[in-house]
Parts: structure tokens; sequence; C-alpha cells
């Protein structure tokens, strides 16, 4: 997890294979206390509970634009950077909205089609050095599928640093699909730059919220306990460096040295008229948007100081973790996308206005690219941006839209 500035794989396979309705809804919003956040102790539900409100998406038509009593305002009022403007406020701030006319992403003809995309002032060229053998972590990773009622794109490449330096890519990805359900269950992680072996970190951490979160659904749990799934993330980080004995606070410190990460986690289903409803929770500071109308609103954020009862979690990563886990829950449109990424995607985005936020609602907004393409993409070349990034993306398959491409 770099700044701007100089990584993974999906659920099925040892590293990884890659995973893969009517506008007008409203949106949904659980007020939550991110891990790492410190919430306040006297609001509705108490830890470890959500608390709901409703607010109208912009732009959708019918959706009301008042927030509900609890959770008023969150997490579309108003906030830290790239959040939403004040409830009452014709649109948030995080909103990039598509220009008349604009067209969809295309990749260049011919021999150029797989050029590294160029977006304003490109950064150095950067011949890659092998990254260490053990563990293997490929380069770049992507892949995609549906379920019946979604379709999932994901995509992690290696920051040029890394490229640069020989450092292996830090992010991982992890998704998986709950078939009873028709769930989509997805892990994002960020290593720490400064922990040597973040990597391990990232993926101990994805394959373990997401093989919880399935060990509980197959419980037959309406939802699962958020909280366990943090801890348990965190408890493998701490036992990797335990080796089989009851850690002490020596392997967690240790832990926190060698392996930490962000973790964002969640689960996607579709409804019969194709709106989405999406849970995710973090620790650290990567993050989640909901794509709609060429716009990007912020579904996770870092709060500030008038936020009392959301606190920043920039700086907390696993296996630290506070004790109060609050889940943050939506109804989404039909004809929206879920995105998930690490802040190598999150920071060069920003509130989505610039070239790439234009260039993925190009490409993402009407519908699945084939993954490759989702890839090739996500690999663009701006200066002063060379983290690793990746990105996960989720469809509702209930939606009018074009095919993959």
């Amino acid at each position: 997890m770099d700044g701007p500035g100089p990584g993974g794989a999906p659920r099925s396979g040892a590293e990884g294979t890659v995973h893969g309705a009517p506008p007008g809804a409203a949106l949904h919003g659980a007020d939550a206390v991110p891990p790492g956040g410190s919430g306040n102790s006297g609001g509705p539900g108490g830890p470890g509970e959500s608390r709901t409100s409703s607010v109208g998406l912009p732009g959708a038509p019918g959706a009301g634009g008042e927030a509900s009593d609890t959770g008023r305002g969150r997490p579309y009022a108003g906030g830290s950077g790239g959040d939403a403007g004040p409830d009452g406020e014709g649109g948030p701030r995080h909103a990039a909205p598509r220009a008349s006319g604009q067209e969809r992403y295309a990749p260049a003809p011919g021999a150029r089609r797989w050029e590294r995309v160029v977006l304003g002032t490109p950064a150095a060229h950067v011949e890659p050095k092998p990254p260490p053998a053990d563990p293997y972590r490929p380069d770049t990773i992507f892949d995609g599928w549906s379920s019946p009622g979604l379709t999932v794109r994901l995509a992690s490449v290696r920051g040029d640093q890394h490229r640069f330096g020989g450092p292996p890519r830090q992010d991982d990805v992890v998704v998986a699909w709950h078939e009873p359900s028709d769930r989509v269950v997805f892990a994002v992680a960020d290593g720490v730059s400064s922990a040597p072996h973040s990597h391990i970190g990232a993926a101990l951490a994805c394959r373990t919220a997401v093989n919880d979160v399935l060990a509980q659904l197959a419980q037959e749990r309406s939802e699962p306990d958020w909280t366990r799934v943090l801890q348990a993330a965190a408890y493998q980080l701490v036992m990797r460096v335990a080796g089989g004995r009851e850690p002490g606070e020596r392997d967690r410190a240790e832990a926190a040295r060698q392996l930490a990460t962000t973790l964002v986690t969640g689960t996607v289903a579709a409804r019969d008229d194709g709106r989405m409803d999406v849970t995710v929770v973090r620790a650290g500071d990567s993050s989640a948007w909901c794509l709609h109308g060429g716009g990007y609103h912020a579904l996770l954020h870092d709060g500030s100081a008038e936020d009392g009862d959301i606190s920043s979690t920039a700086v907390v990563a696993l296996p630290r973790l506070l004790p109060r886990t609050r889940p943050i829950t939506y109804t989404l449109p039909a004809d929206s996308v879920v995105l998930v990424g690490t802040d190598g995607f999150g920071v060069p985005l920003g509130d989505g206005s610039g070239p790439v936020g234009e260039i993925f609602a190009g490409a993402l907004q009407d519908g699945p690219p084939e993954p490759r393409m989702l890839a090739h993409l996500l690999d663009f070349s701006r200066e002063t941006f060379d983290d690793d990034r990746t990105l996960l993306a989720v469809w509702s398959r209930r939606a009018p839209r074009g095919g993959p491409r």
C-alpha cells in the first residue's frame, strides 16, 4: 500500500484463477463504523449492529432524498473529501456526471490494441524485475464469471514502483459464489508497503475473510457476524508469526510489522428487480464506490473530526483492530456497478471527475468488459501514480445492458 508514486489472486486456484434493472431505485445506506474507526457508543444499534437510512441517488427518478431519522444522511451526507454533499444538495461531491454524448471506452485498433493506456503525462517506462519466487506472485491477474444474478470482473496489477524495484504485488483479491443465496462474497486487500511480507498478509486476510463468510452462510445465517470475519483474518496473520503456538503480544506486534494489510470484505446479492443489496466492512484505507450515471458515489469514507460516529481508519490495518465493527449496507440501482478497490485505484480516481474516472465510467457503466480488458485498463500509465492497483466490479444480470466485449 504505497501512496501515489511508483498488489492477489482470486479464489479458484493455488494463487488464483481470476473470477469473474430499472433506473430510479432508491439507494439505502447504513450508518457504520468501519474497523479501526471509533464510534459514538451512544448511537442506535450499539456495537456490531448496522443502522439504516434511505437517500435518493442523484439522478434517479422517484428516489427520495430525505434520510430517515436513524443514521441520517450517512454516507451521502457531508464528510471528508470524496463523499457526498450535505443533505438536500443536488448531488454528491464524488459524482462525475457523464458528458452528453460521451462514448464508451474502446481500445485502439489492430496492433496497438494492447498498448498501455496513457492518461495525461505518462509514467517513465519500466521493464519489470522478477519478484521473489516463493510464494509465486504473478505481476498481473484478471478474471470474470457470472452467477444467475450477478456478473463479476476483477483485475490486480503490480505497480511500476514494485516492477522497478522487484518487490511482489502486495495487493490481493478473492471472490467466491455462495450458490444457495446467489451471493458474491469478496475480499480486497492492500499490503502495507512498510511491511516486508505484506503480500502474504494480504493473501491470508482475503482467503480467511471469504472462507469465514462462506462458512457462516453455510450455517444459514441471514447475515455474517462481520466482527468475527475481521477478527478471523487478523488472527491468521498473528498465527503466521506464532507458528502454531498460542500467540502473545510480541507475536501481534511482529505480525503488524511483517504482514500488515488493509481489507475490504462483503457481499453482493441481486434482487428479482435487478437492484443489488451490498454489504461492506473494512480495516484500513481501501474503499468501495457505486458507479451510476457516470458518477462515482463513495460507499465508504474516512470521516472527519466532525463525524463523531465514524472516524478515520486510514492508519489502522490488520492485524490491529478496534472493537467496534459495523457493516455498511446499501440497496443500489439495477443499472449501477459496484466497485471495490485499493488506493492504487482510488487515489488517481479522486472525485471521479478526471481522466481516470472518465475512462473507467466509459468502460464499465454500460456492462461488463472482457476480463483481460479490465486488467489492460487498470494498468494505465499516469505520471506519479505507480502503486499496485486492484479493482473488483460487480453488475446485476437483471438490468438491460450490452454483453461482454
